[in-house]
């Protein structure tokens, strides 16, 4: 059985499934309700009940007075729905909304799916997750290193496995020690959430997403998310990487095209520029031969984008990379219609 619940004051709805508490229901639907440990403990998911009926309330540990409780007060980690619900809970609406705060958390997995880039993914204590949007950055701390600032790649839906992409460069201690010396259940202090690079979730706008190498990081949060929230728009991806092999998540986001009706990814290669379609090009030829070849690629990826929209008036864009490389595709973009105010860039010099 499915009941749907509506929170007040924002009138977001989301659906509930059988078994599934309300805090996890809502948090599969991209909705960013307060909570920390998610397993009654601390308390930070009360809401107040306005309208139904519960079916099920879980055992916890975090008291609710009588008085309280006989106002509607309920742990929504700890109820299942019995019918549709209407409750009162408070809910992020901006990254100010959530403060940062410091997590001790074990190495889950360590994959390498190129030579060049390793997916990191923390696990929180289950008494304590991370709570953030789509977007946004935490600062990791490996030992004896200056802590290093890096994009959240996973979803916020589950804050408990957080996913980082760390590209490895040849003197690099905070690369060398995540690609030679950290191991499974290793101790890694994080501390987050930062940062402003976050979906605008009332927005209607089709979506435009272009990474550079591991800035698909947060672009990879900002994709999940709003597939969570069930967006409706189109999206389109344009991601950059020095060689084709480069692309090191092409099958993940294969499946999104293979499962969404519309999203669409384009792979650009440097490697690629030097026989690309001169027609193609926006760049005057001695504006192009002054880029750097990352930065031609990228002004590569934002012709194709631009030959793909040429009015991005009605778009939202967001881009994601190093500053010096994103320079290349921001004039462009704006020359096409785009509005600035619709231009969102994550350009911390971490990726």
């Amino acid at each position: 059985m499915t009941y749907r619940v509506t929170v007040r004051p924002s009138g977001h709805q989301f659906t509930v499934e059988r078994g599934e508490s309300v805090l996890e229901a809502a948090l599969r639907s991209g909705l960013s309700l307060d909570y920390n440990c998610s397993n009654g403990t601390c308390g930070d998911c009360r809401a107040r009940l306005l309208e139904g009926e519960i079916a099920e309330e879980r055992p916890h540990d975090y008291v609710i007075r009588s008085p309280e409780r006989e106002q509607g007060a309920v742990l929504l980690c700890s109820i299942t729905a019995g019918s549709d619900l209407v409750i009162e809970a408070r809910e992020a609406s901006d990254a100010a909304d959530i403060p940062a705060e410091t997590i001790s958390t074990t190495v889950h997995k360590l994959e390498r799916p190129t030579p060049e880039v390793a997916v990191l993914e923390l696990r929180t204590p289950r008494s304590r997750s991370l709570r953030f949007l789509a977007g946004q950055h935490a600062r990791i701390r490996l030992d004896g290193l200056e802590p290093r600032s890096m994009s959240i790649a996973s979803c916020p839906c589950n804050g408990m496995y957080l996913q980082f992409h760390v590209r490895h460069a040849a003197g690099d201690p905070f690369a060398e020690q995540v690609f030679n010396r950290l191991k499974p259940r290793e101790k890694v202090e994080i501390e987050g959430p930062f940062g402003r690079f976050t979906l605008d979730e009332d927005s209607r706008r089709p979506l435009i997403f272009l990474a550079y190498e591991t800035g698909f990081a947060s672009i990879k949060s900002l994709v999940e998310h709003a597939i969570a929230l069930e967006k409706a728009q189109p999206m389109r991806l344009y991601w950059v990487a020095r060689r084709p092999g480069d692309h090191y998540l092409a099958n993940y986001c294969r499946s999104w095209e293979d499962a969404f009706d519309d999203f669409q990814y384009t792979l650009v290669a440097s490697e690629d520029v030097p026989q690309c379609d001169p027609a193609r090009s926006v760049l005057a030829p001695e504006a192009a031969a002054a880029l750097s070849a990352p930065q031609r690629a990228m002004a590569l990826a934002g012709a194709h984008l631009v030959a793909d929209h040429p009015d991005l008036g009605g778009f939202d864009v967001y881009v994601s990379g190093p500053e010096s490389i994103l320079t290349a595709a921001k004039p462009m973009l704006l020359a096409h219609g785009l509005p600035q105010d619709r231009l969102f860039v994550d350009h911390i010099e971490r990726h």
